[in-house]
């Protein structure tokens, strides 16, 4: 397949991918106002049952208690099941980039736990160390989730950014440089073997060699694909832990101050540890199925196409830029409605 059938094939998968996101984004922004309200009265509902649980807890810290952890840990389940970002950013990238179910059960995971800790650290500090109020506290919890629709927005440039320098290196042809020949004649290892054949020298075979990823010496000269991935994966991995993570829950928050309101604050934090557990749950199981989805589609392609490398691999560095764009308008979204009050739900 010549290169530019490649490019015309790569461009036609990336328009389709690009419609069906719009589609997908005209059809939210339809439910968006119905599902905000639903969201916000569902959730008046769970924290006046949250907080009853707390109050009961003082006569009955065993049973309530116990109650109030089973009843935190659904909720964090529901709560994650509603607008959110973070689920938005973690099926982004995990549709988009290669990754295993390993590491995205732990960045999962390790995102809810930030979250959880992010408030308890900043309700505990607030409270027991600046004696603060509860507008005080919501007022300094605002300032972390505009931080966090920030983040969101520097997770999607550096995507953007990763997969236009791949599309660069895909698409563009390599010039061949010679800087000057040899004859043969003047090379002196060059010699003749008892069968009369020509034997190549040894400069020749060790640059041969070199042209590989390792070489006969035993290093390594030119890091490999899976080097890159693995170095810059970290990189987007602590982005987006950042970008869930420092945003407190409001969940959470809620429930450590009515806790500190009837004087069981230990029954907070282990109800806010209940959310992040219901939270993991479900964003693990939301990013196990956009990972089992993706393989389905990429076997699909597999038998379908003769072509098993490109120019699919330069389709999905498209996606992956579509993916960015997706982020950074999400994140530029969230941080315009932080003002009408819509990114309590979020």
């Amino acid at each position: 397949m010549k290169l530019s059938q490649k490019i015309k094939t790569s461009w036609l998968v990336a328009s389709s991918s690009l419609l069906m996101l719009m589609i997908g984004a005209y059809q939210v922004w339809l439910i968006w106002p119905s599902l905000v309200l639903a969201a916000i009265e569902w959730q008046r509902e769970v924290n006046g049952q949250l907080a009853d649980l707390l109050y009961s807890a003082q006569s009955e810290p065993l049973v309530s208690g116990s109650y109030l952890v089973g009843f935190s840990f659904l909720y964090g389940m529901l709560h994650s099941l509603g607008p959110g970002h973070g689920k938005v950013i973690v099926s982004t990238y995990l549709a988009t980039h290669p990754a295993k179910v390993r590491a995205s059960l732990m960045l999962t995971i390790i995102s809810a736990i930030c979250q959880a800790l992010v408030a308890i650290l900043l309700v505990s500090v607030l409270i027991w160390g600046f004696n603060a109020s509860m507008r005080v506290v919501n007022e300094k919890a605002a300032t972390f989730v505009a931080l966090s629709f920030v983040l969101v927005v520097v997770l999607g440039l550096l995507i953007c950014w990763k997969a236009s320098k791949q599309i660069y290196r895909a698409i563009r042809v390599p010039k061949l440089k010679v800087k000057a020949l040899t004859p043969i004649a003047a090379q002196p290892e060059m010699s003749m073997n008892v069968h009369g054949s020509l034997l190549m020298p040894q400069s020749v075979l060790h640059t041969t060699e070199h042209s590989h990823d390792k070489c006969g010496c035993g290093h390594q000269h030119v890091a490999g694909a899976d080097a890159i991935n693995e170095a810059s994966t970290m990189r987007e991995y602590v982005g987006i832990v950042a970008s869930i993570g420092i945003r407190p829950c409001t969940g959470a928050i809620m429930a450590l101050l009515f806790a500190n309101m009837v004087g069981t604050y230990w029954l907070g934090v282990m109800s806010a540890l209940a959310m992040a557990g219901g939270t993991a749950l479900t964003t693990s199981i939301i990013a196990i199925l956009t990972l089992t989805s993706k393989k389905i589609v990429k076997r699909y392609l597999a038998a379908t196409s003769s072509d098993k490398t490109a120019p699919w691999q330069l389709a999905g560095y498209y996606v992956q830029l579509f993916g960015g764009l997706l982020l950074i308008a999400i994140g530029l979204l969230l941080v315009s409605s932080q003002d009408t009050g819509m990114s309590q739900v979020l």
